[in-house]
């Protein structure tokens, strides 16, 4: 079975509305699609080629993490430098022992709520993977950089002559928005699981239809991004980051190997190593929306879907991700 085949299946069988891929190698794109539909309800709009996902937690490597390994790069920061009292080794490799989420947007400021509240293992232990980390990389770049969104333009999209990779996408471009949950659903199912203090500056949940916004809460109450989550772009632009990414266009190919061994568990800096059904020697990274990108054996592959739309049901990704990679 074909990759377009097996993902117009899991697409009948309602997997997910709709998909976007391109695969290549550093040399560039060799196969790209579109099937099934961006948006469902409350009306119907085919995905394209050109159809623009919210790429959630897949923004962690491609934007945050590599900001910060430019940093490195430049001499500005080392890995072993700290912030907030973790260094960006830890930060970047899920082992600073902060919980794996909080909903900061309940608490007045999100950077004292994560110090006050994330703490939940001792620092340096095995990787567990947390939000947390990169919304205190996010702090860490606006104090070094500035505007964050302005330094993902200026040091990623701009460089690469990326015309679909961006954050805050103007209302204009709704019609290639692929769009998200109807509601904030999910999030408040997961908050009271936690034991979390008390609000003390909650802020109203979304109800209509998440489209053009993020759809993760942190970064949406954050103001579009808090460096976990709020990258939206087409699959076409996704795997031009990953592909400057490899061919070392972004940062050193040295650092680039650096960035990709194993240094905590099975996460480099700010990837994950072995991806589903792939060796261990991939990286690459997952989006709750249903996005990812991993790079195996010198092939990049993106699969970008928006299977949470219109509500965050759980599908077998993982199983759909690794039989991505693995269709010819």
């Amino acid at each position: 079975m074909s990759r377009e085949a097996f993902l117009q299946r899991e697409i009948d069988l309602g997997t997910f509305p709709g998909a976007c891929w391109a695969v290549g190698t550093a040399e560039g794109i060799e196969e790209q699609g579109a099937l099934g539909h961006a948006v469902t309800v409350p009306f119907r709009l085919p995905a394209s080629t050109t159809t623009i996902y919210d790429c959630a937690s897949i923004t962690k490597p491609l934007v945050t993490g590599m900001l910060v390994l430019q940093l490195v790069a430049e001499g500005r920061i080392s890995l072993e430098d700290e912030y907030r009292g973790y260094t960006y080794r830890e930060l970047l490799t899920h082992t600073t022992g902060l919980r794996s989420w909080l909903p900061t947007y309940w608490y007045e400021s999100p950077l004292a709520a994560i110090e006050q509240y994330g703490p939940e293992r001792p620092r340096g232990g095995e990787p567990v993977y947390s939000d947390l980390n990169f919304i205190l990389l996010y702090y860490a770049l606006t104090d070094l950089l500035g505007d964050y969104v302005q330094a993902a333009r200026t040091r990623i999209f701009e460089p690469l002559g990326l015309r679909d990779a961006f954050f805050h996408p103007t209302a204009s471009l709704l019609p290639r928005i692929a769009a998200t949950e109807w509601g904030q659903r999910f999030e408040p199912v997961l908050a009271q699981r936690l034991s979390s203090p008390p609000a003390t500056h909650p802020r109203a949940l979304r109800q209509g239809l998440m489209w053009g916004d993020t759809n993760d809460g942190n970064s949406f109450h954050g103001g579009g991004t808090l460096g976990n989550a709020g990258l939206f772009a087409t699959a076409r632009d996704v795997f031009r980051i990953a592909q400057g990414f490899v061919r070392g266009v972004l940062v050193p190919l040295e650092l680039v190997r650096e960035a990709t061994r194993a240094h905590a568990g099975g996460r480099g800096l700010g990837w994950q190593l072995g991806g589903p059904g792939m060796s261990p020697a991939s990286f690459g990274h997952n989006g709750f929306t249903g996005t990812s990108v991993w790079v195996e054996g010198g092939r990049i592959y993106v699969l970008l879907t928006n299977r949470v739309h219109p509500c965050a049901a759980p599908v077998a990704m993982g199983r759909v991700r690794g039989e991505f990679v693995r269709r010819g």
